[in-house]
């Protein structure tokens, strides 16, 4: 199903299997409840998620306004060896 932004509906047909049928065969049933560990032909059962978790995630060193200030001051410096280096012939 798609949707417009007007609003209308519309339903369309996935057209990969036509151009790559071997693509659209199924090659194994999907479990949720192990995962593959790395060796083939073994697996696990999936690790239960801790209520912390998110708390795991890191966070950035300067916030994104810092971040692009940064880059570009970088680029500029850049520019301007570059320029020392040789400089333009006008």
């Amino acid at each position: 199903m798609w949707t417009s932004p007007s609003g209308r509906s519309y339903t369309t047909t996935p057209g990969g299997a036509l151009f790559f049928p071997y693509l659209g065969t199924p090659t194994e049933t999907l479990t949720t409840d192990t995962f593959t560990t790395g060796t083939p032909g073994t697996t696990a059962p999936c690790p239960e998620v801790s209520p912390g978790r998110t708390l795991m995630m890191p966070t950035r060193q300067r916030t994104r306004a810092a971040e692009r200030a940064a880059r570009i001051a970088w680029e500029r410096g850049l520019n301007e060896a570059r320029w020392a280096a040789d400089p333009p012939p006008f």
